[in-house]
């Protein structure tokens, strides 16, 4: 005969019911507790580039995890569990709770790192911060998991100190690399998202540092690799650090180079190519101030008496180093088409040869 004895009221009670209804309520209030914390932060109480609004962002869902794991710990404790059955759960309770604890810590310093890198308004992710912050913080997890079970951590310690030392003689190359790299993202003389001119010519746009090198994003949509010693080493151009008065600005000039006949109306010409600089930046970059007397505002300059053409040099400027490429390619389009319109002429080239001995 099978005995339903598991079945019984109390029984269920005691093991099902309350410690089902204990997780509910519990996880329900953390919630709760979650979703006020988003409201704070979508109704503008604490900005999103705040450091409240970071920490905020960095918790996302934890009060209800947190609500989770206090219900599913009070279930245990009053459900009638044997000694043995409690210890294991508590245990497993116990390191998932740091494993979650350490998760937080770990996006809440990442949080905050990016945020203050950033706080210049460049990218300010990177693997090798990232990568170092989460190899402590779950380090630390795991040592104080071992220690809570009584498994003596000085030995580890001491295995992992000498480890080290052993480690970091045998690869001295790729800790040099590693700490090049710290240097360069603390000192911010390179952010990521600059556009910079290696002293050997090549150029890009820093995309990533990793713990061993950097990446390197040409204009040709190809990626160079350089390593992180190097990178600190060399002698580097930086196209998007430029400072005006101690304050960082994204201001890059550049200049095109324009003839026009020598029967043309050099103030019309200054006229009318100024005015085509000023429409083509304001439709591709909106942020630039191209005003006329601006120190960003379009200037021309004639230079120099061609054997075909009086040479000047139109001065852009723009925000962005990438962005010189798509400037320059419309304002000549659209140059062209408005000298066309106003009759200035853009001559070929002419030479008049006269032969020795010749007459006329």
């Amino acid at each position: 005969m099978f005995s339903f004895e598991f079945l019984a009221w109390p029984v269920l009670r005691d093991m099902v019911v309350l410690p089902v209804v204990v997780v509910v309520l519990c996880t329900l209030l953390g919630g709760a507790v979650a979703h006020r914390m988003k409201a704070a932060a979508r109704n503008g109480r604490f900005s999103e580039d705040s450091f409240v609004g970071v920490l905020l962002r960095s918790m996302n869902n934890l009060p209800t995890v947190c609500g989770f794991l206090i219900g599913l710990d009070w279930a245990v404790h009053i459900a009638p569990l044997s000694d043995f059955a409690l210890f294991i759960a508590s245990c497993l309770l116990f390191t998932l709770l740091v494993w979650i604890a350490a998760t937080f810590i770990q996006r809440a310093i990442c949080q905050v790192i990016e945020y203050r890198m950033g706080a210049d308004g460049s990218p300010a992710s990177t693997s090798l911060l990232l990568n170092l912050v989460g190899a402590v913080v779950y380090l630390l997890g795991v040592i104080i998991v071992l220690d809570a079970y009584g498994v003596s951590i000085t030995p580890l310690l001491t295995a992992l100190g000498v480890g080290g030392m052993a480690v970091a003689l045998g690869l001295q190359e790729t800790m040099s690399n590693i700490f090049a790299g710290l240097h360069i993202l603390l000192t911010k003389q390179i952010r990521i998202g600059d556009h910079i001119r290696l002293e050997g010519g090549a150029e890009g746009q820093i995309t990533d540092i990793t713990w061993r090198f950097a990446k390197i994003h040409t204009v040709t949509n190809n990626v160079i690799i350089v390593p992180n010693n190097k990178l600190a080493a060399s002698i580097i151009t930086n196209y998007d650090m430029g400072v005006t008065g101690g304050t960082s600005v994204e201001d890059v000039a550049f200049s095109v180079t324009v003839g026009v006949a020598y029967d043309s109306d050099l103030d019309k010409v200054e006229r009318v190519t100024l005015e085509v600089a000023r429409d083509v930046l304001a439709r591709l970059d909106p942020n630039l101030d191209a005003s006329e007397g601006a120190p960003t505002a379009p200037s021309v300059r004639f230079h120099t008496f061609g054997d075909s053409s009086i040479d000047f040099n139109v001065n852009l400027h723009t925000t962005s180093f990438r962005g010189q490429y798509l400037i320059r390619h419309e304002f000549i389009k659209a140059l062209k088409r408005r000298y066309d319109e106003e009759k200035i002429e853009i001559p070929f080239p002419i030479r008049t040869v006269r032969m020795k001995g010749s007459e006329g």
